[in-house]
């Protein structure tokens, strides 16, 4: 027995219900007969899934589980799953995955599954001939109710991907990767207009979803500090799942634009650089105060920081922004010092000099314990790969190799440090990349280089072709010598910069010896012409192609560069949440300081250990037995795993650990979005074209079917004409044989008679 309302709901019937009047009932043969608007497939569907989940024993001798699997898949495929989680507590498996592909699993991971493990996983790159079982685990190691949603995107099954959302069973990152699918089919232009328009809209809907989880989840966070760290700072659950889980960056490499100007998601990333979730400029007194004040407030810092009022400054210089805006005034001081040292005191030995030891004896020092890090956090490969940190070290070998050649040959040690300086003033454009007005004018810069160096290449065949032309014409004898090499290049060069005239002595000389010296020659003459042609093709052709170059090398990068700058500032943010307050010309105070607090640790943790052991020896011999495995360490306890003074003085040892209670807001979250979107009436329009497609759909198999008919119909009547014609055929054979017979026989019958009428006459004569 069940109900319409709840079909899975059933119960067993105890009692048979007899029908009165049987024989006055309506009979109804036929499912299609009865009047309602339930749609009786889906109803068979929910009634066998419910005796599945409420049965205990084996139906048909097959697992239950396998019901409720397949018909679950079925009923999401026509946006008839109507089964809430609570239901049942049966889990999908990969087995899902194969009703929704309608293949096996390594056909299905040739068919998309192996884009959508590699963007959850983040696994670069997986081998392309994994076996079903490697594929069956990697399914079952990821959320396999995601994995469903995409695979219902794959196959565009866009009704059924809607509703498993709506279910609240879907997280942030597989929302953000289904728009990614459904981004990828509103570009392809195979697509037809209506399906690529449904497609936009569907992604829009989605991305809504993901951003109104997100909102709730930074709501009961801020409602709710139950999670708190060491110095009592409550856990940003929104803000580790977009920085420290990656959902950020997933947004960013699906380019979903709309994610990330959403305004709460904003909110999230202003409180975590600059602390409050609006706008910072009411601080900026505060900030730069902190900033100036900071090499005498840190060093007290290294020996306290739990002190009310030290608590409260570790704090404020713990936010990423602080951090960021304090390297940068360093940066900048650095480079004031270096520039006055090159200018002024450059052969003397002074404390010009022994401040930019020290300051890139700090900077060794920090790189050096950057690449420790990142080697405990087993990302040494990204470290290495960073274009920037390459950058520091060829600064500081450099610098090295420029102050060891000081003493002995200063103009080669100028020449290093000269370009040492140079370095560094690139280096710094890095840090201007925070900059909402800078950073993306910086992207856009890099990547026109590519441009650059492309019309560099034809510039540089016809100014080669240009210079040795324009020189040869002009000057008959020339040496073989690097002067004359650098005079033979600069023509083309400064005549794309600025019109360098050259003055030609006129022919004043009468004598023959001194004519062909001084008066110009035929190729002198032809030269201004050759010039004139050459400033057309390249200072007006080429430089304005450039220019044009450009113009459209904006246009498409102009829209992408949201992109590569907010990829630069998540970088910027999760280095900056891990690096410790302390910059980098601070580096060497702080050493000393971080070996004390680690011999304190060291005897403080013997100690304890000592004790810890003393306790547990006396509650064994009282009897009292402690069970470690009913004992589970709770986040506070897991926050406080890591010393105070790795956190303090070598990096952010909390940033990696994935909480429990982070992922419990992502699930609450989720389910409390539950039916939040009401469907827009484009939304509605798609419904009814989904409709019209299914109508549609069947209308096609319904002709296929009477084109079948039909054609086995003209297959049986051409048999039927082929039997009458041979049929016929015998006939006029047999029709001809007896004709044949017939004038035989008329042909010797009208012999016979006319010999008999010519017998009288025979006689007579």
């Amino acid at each position: 027995m069940t109900n319409l309302k709840t079909p899975w709901t059933v119960r067993k019937s105890e009692t048979l219900i007899a029908i009165k009047n049987a024989e006055t009932t309506e009979e109804i043969s036929a499912i299609n007969e009865v009047q309602s608007n339930f749609d009786f497939e889906a109803l068979i569907c929910h009634v066998v899934i419910g005796v599945s989940i409420s049965n205990r024993q084996k139906v048909y001798e097959t697992d239950k589980e396998m019901f409720v699997n397949v018909l679950s898949m079925y009923l999401l495929k026509i946006e008839k799953w109507r089964i809430p989680e609570d239901a049942f507590k049966l889990a999908f498996d990969h087995r899902s995955i194969e009703y929704i592909y309608e293949q096996d699993l390594t056909t299905a991971f040739a068919s998309g599954l192996r884009a959508d493990l590699e963007a959850l996983s983040r696994i670069t790159y997986l081998p392309t001939d994994w076996k079903e079982k490697d594929i069956k685990r990697a399914v079952s190691n990821s959320d396999v109710i995601g994995l469903i949603y995409l695979a219902l995107l794959r196959k565009k099954f866009y009704s059924g991907a809607t509703q498993l959302i709506d279910t609240g069973f879907v997280r942030i990152r597989h929302i953000l990767v289904g728009c990614k699918i459904l981004q990828d089919v509103s570009d392809d232009k195979k697509n037809e207009q209506i399906q690529r328009e449904t497609s936009q809209r569907l992604k829009l809907y989605f991305t809504e979803r993901a951003t109104l989880i997100t909102g709730f989840i930074h709501e009961a966070t801020s409602n709710n500090d139950s999670v708190e760290n060491e110095l009592g700072e409550s856990i940003n659950h929104a803000g580790r799942l977009l920085v420290n889980h990656g959902y950020l960056e997933d947004a960013i490499k699906t380019k979903n634009k709309a994610f990330l100007d959403n305004k709460t998601v904003t909110d999230i990333l202003n409180k975590m650089w600059y602390g409050e979730e609006k706008s910072f400029f009411r601080k900026v007194g505060l900030f730069i105060l902190l900033a100036l004040i900071h090499p005498f407030v840190m060093p007290i810092l290294m020996i306290n920081i739990t002190a009310p009022p030290l608590k409260w400054l570790y704090q404020k210089y713990n936010l990423p922004f602080m951090k960021a805006f304090i390297q940068m005034l360093g940066y900048l001081t650095f480079l004031l010092v270096y520039s006055y040292m090159l200018l002024f005191k450059f052969q003397e030995i002074d404390y010009t000099h022994y401040a930019l030891i020290g300051w890139m004896s700090s900077l060794g020092f920090n790189e050096l314990k950057q690449a420790i890090v990142s080697a405990r956090r087993k990302r040494l490969r990204r470290y290495i790969c960073n274009v920037w940190n390459l950058l520091d070290w060829t600064v500081m070998i450099v610098y090295a190799c420029g102050m060891l050649l000081l003493l002995e040959y200063p103009i080669p040690s100028r020449i290093i440090l000269v370009l040492t300086f140079i370095l560094l003033s690139i280096r710094i454009l890095n840090m201007f990349s925070l900059s909402e007005y800078l950073g993306p004018k910086l992207v856009i810069i890099q990547k026109m280089f590519k441009d650059t160096f492309a019309f560099l290449i034809i510039l540089s065949v016809i100014m080669m072709s240009y210079s040795v032309s324009f020189h040869s014409l002009n000057h008959q004898k020339s040496e073989f010598v690097w002067a004359e090499i650098e005079r033979v290049m600069q023509h083309g060069f400064w005549m794309l910069l600025e019109q360098k005239q050259e003055y030609e002595s006129e022919c004043t000389i009468d004598t023959v010896e001194d004519i062909w010296t001084v008066c110009p020659t035929v190729g002198q003459r032809i030269a201004p012409y050759l010039k004139a042609l050459y400033g057309l093709i390249a200072v007006i052709l080429l430089l304005n192609l450039l220019i044009a170059i450009y113009s459209d090398t904006y246009q498409k990068v102009n829209y992408a560069c949201k992109f590569h700058w907010s990829q630069l500032t998540t970088d910027f943010l999760e280095e900056y949440s891990i690096e410790t307050i302390f910059p980098i010309h601070l580096q060497l105070l702080v050493l000393p300081f971080g070996l004390a607090h680690f011999v304190i640790w060291c005897v403080k943790y013997c100690y304890m250990y000592s004790n810890k052991r003393g306790r547990s020896m006396n509650k064994i011999q009282q009897g009292v037995h402690y069970d470690r495995s009913n004992s589970s360490e709770s986040e506070g306890e897991q926050l406080k795993k890591n010393p105070m003074f790795v956190r303090v003085f070598l990096y952010n040892a909390d940033y990696d650990l994935k909480l429990k209670s982070t992922e419990e807001a992502e699930r609450n979250a989720a389910a409390r979005s539950k039916g939040k979107i009401e469907i827009t009436e484009e939304d509605k329009l798609t419904k009814l074209q989904n409709q019209m497609d299914v109508m549609n759909r069947e209308l096609k198999d319904q002709q296929k079917r009477n084109d079948e008919k039909l054609q086995i119909q003209m297959e049986d009547q051409r048999t039927r004409n082929d039997e009458m014609l041979k049929l016929v055929q015998e006939n006029m054979k047999i029709n001809n044989n007896n004709m044949s017979e017939i004038r035989y026989v008329i042909k010797t019958q009208f012999r016979h008679n006319t010999k008999k009428e010519r017998q009288p006459v025979y006689t007579q004569l």
